[in-house]
């Protein structure tokens, strides 16, 4: 079967449905519902022989003709299953082809090329999974980190023959995964509603990709019109291959130490791991550079210094500076003219051209454009280390990491010459400490740096940077703004929320002085206090089973939340009560524990 995917066109998007459905020997669900009216459809196969009657296969074609339909893992499992069943298969050949898509991990084209020859009408629809900004996260956890009002495991377990009354539940549970769905996509609507401007753009459908597939198609399709008798795959790549790191002119380093490392560096031949990528030789994984004050590490994802349970406070004669390296992959590919080798350099062209474009575009405002490109250009990189990818080129990869940490290492080591402390750095970017004095040397420096490797640095003043280490960090701006990395970041759909009222208190206190028990016992909002996380194999709670991805708060009342496979505890759920459905504030919530753990925070931090 040939499946033709309708070519977006936003501007004329038809209103906008949402599917799901479930499958099981007996019993197949196919559920709609309509965003603008909030109405549901459900239309079933009940028993293992029959198939859908003439009227729900109608009333089904009607809603994809005249819908633009989206769902979640849909292009790959949700569509096949619609389309096969319009061909009047039974509810036992549909689970057969469910298992088959499910068990084999099929992709979506594999499942037509099965399911027969017959070529469906074209509908319109896309896929969230893939725009959203998490990998390999399950919608259920999705609903957990979005505060879903109900989070519900599967009720029934897979492959099991449905009673009239498994049917009914299993109806309400597919109608709460449609609830999450919508609530996943509007989230997302600006990346979906970018998408649709980028298939008008490219004229491929882009919807349903993420960032890393749609730069690769982007790069792909330009290359294509380029070069078109080109053939664009990925290179085959021998696992016993190594790769040698050629350095630019610019760099150079005073310390022995770190002319130890740059010298293995340029002359060691770097190998692959079993998953294709380049491997940290074990030289660099244990050595330490210390520069000034400060010690770093150098690997093949990025420089980072070694600090832990630091705090840095600007007093009235110093100045706190963050200098961040503006597109600093990116622009070291343009200086150093860097492409993957089977490409050739007219990848190097059309990569510049984006990059160039996006710049332009961003200089006048043109938001749409600047927000596309960028997603070519960041996307791009991730996939240099896929071996999966037509633009896989793992010694590009490599290139472009260790130039810009050694770039960085360079500027530091100049610094701390000069007498000006380097206190924190991370793959684009670095923070100094130093007397208001020292400011007009220190950017002499930086300045200099810049006009030899051709980057760019962006400022931003801090009052204070407060860091549990190089990941977990929480800066105050010199305007009052409040920045957080890891665990003092803000949560959202690609972080499980873990009591974020704790880390608001810590924050609260630090940024405005207001004391971490006032922030605490003032919150009347549930969410602030509820901790999220997937459960291998599910999670019971005093014998009654939850599901795959569970939420509590501390009670004064709790107990443990265990494993339904081996009654083992599941991490720091001792004082738990789960909280499946979003309710008001529970009147038995442990506010002492709270308190003692932003107050523990504060002791990692060095504050107390």
């Amino acid at each position: 079967m040939v499946v033709k995917w309708v070519i977006f066109k936003v501007s004329k998007m038809k209103k906008l449905a949402v599917l799901d459905l479930e499958v099981y020997p007996n019993y197949t669900l196919f559920a709609f519902k309509c965003l603008e009216t909030n109405k549901v459809a459900t239309y079933e196969i009940k028993g293992e022989q029959n198939t859908l009657t003439n009227e729900q296969r109608d009333k089904i074609i009607g809603i994809l003709k005249n819908r633009t339909t989206f769902g979640y893992n849909s292009r790959n499992y949700d569509m096949p299953i619609i389309i096969y069943a319009l061909m009047r298969t039974t509810a036992y050949e549909i689970y057969q082809l469910s298992n088959n898509i499910i068990i084999n991990n099929q992709q979506g084209w594999q499942t037509y090329n099965i399911i027969g020859k017959q070529k469906p009408n074209a509908y319109e629809h896309f896929d969230v999974q893939e725009p959203a900004p998490g990998v390999g996260v399950s919608l259920k956890l999705y609903g957990g980190r979005m505060h879903s009002k109900h989070l519900q495991d599967l009720p029934i377990e897979p492959g099991s023959i449905l009673t009239p009354d498994d049917m009914v539940n299993m109806r309400d549970y597919c109608i709460n995964d449609l609830d999450t769905t919508i609530e996943l996509y509007e989230n997302i609507k600006g990346r979906i509603s970018l998408r649709g401007d980028m298939t008008k753009k490219y004229g491929q459908d882009l919807m349903s990709k993420s960032d890393s597939q749609i730069a690769e198609a982007v790069i792909k399709s330009e290359l294509k019109r380029l070069n078109p008798h080109k053939t664009l795959k990925a290179p085959t790549v021998p696992k016993s291959a190594t790769y040698r790191y050629t350095p630019p002119k610019y760099l150079s380093f005073i310390d022995d130490k770190i002319n130890d490392v740059f010298n293995f560096i340029t002359s060691h031949a770097f190998k692959l791991d079993g998953r294709g990528s380049i491997k940290l030789p074990d030289y660099l994984k244990e050595s330490k550079i210390n520069i000034g004050a400060s010690t770093y590490q150098v690997g093949i994802g990025g420089l980072h210094s070694c600090e832990k349970n630091q705090t840095v406070i600007s007093n009235d004669d110093e100045i706190l500076v963050d200098r961040d390296v503006t597109s600093y992959y990116p622009m070291i590919i343009l200086n150093l003219g860097l492409y993957p080798k089977h490409l050739g350099a007219s990848f190097l062209s059309v990569y510049q051209k984006i990059v160039l474009d996006r710049l332009k575009a961003k200089k006048a405002g043109n938001k749409i454009v600047a927000d596309s490109l960028k997603i070519v250009i960041n996307g791009s990189f991730g996939k240099f280390g896929s071996h999966h990818s037509a633009l896989y080129s793992p010694d590009l990869l490599m290139a472009v990491t260790l130039t810009g940490q050694l770039s960085l290492l360079m500027l530091i080591e100049q610094l701390e010459q000069a007498g000006i402390q380097v206190v924190s750095a991370n793959t684009d970017g670095f923070v100094s400490k130093m007397k208001k004095s020292q400011y007009d040397k220190y950017d002499e420096i930086c300045a200099k740096w810049q006009a030899k490797t051709s980057f760019n640095l962006e400022e931003t003043r801090y009052k204070a940077l407060y860091s549990r280490d190089v990941n977990n960090y929480m800066a105050i701006t010199d305007t009052g703004e409040v920045k957080g990395k890891g665990i003092f970041g803000a949560s959202g759909l690609a972080k499980n929320p873990q009591a974020p009222i704790c880390v608001t208190a810590v924050s609260e206190l630090l940024s405005k002085g207001i004391p971490i028990r006032d922030t605490i016992m003032q919150c009347n909002d549930i969410r602030h206090f509820i901790h999220v996380r997937t459960v291998k194999g599910g999670a019971v709670y005093k014998g009654e089973y939850l599901g795959r991805v569970v939420r509590w708060y501390y009670s004064k009342n709790g107990d443990i939340i265990a494993y339904k496979n081996n009654g083992n505890k599941v991490a720091k759920t001792d004082g738990s009560r789960p909280v499946m459905t979003i309710a008001d504030l529970p009147k038995d919530i442990d506010y002492k524990r709270y308190i003692n753990e932003a107050i523990d925070i504060l002791a990692d931090l060095r504050i107390i």
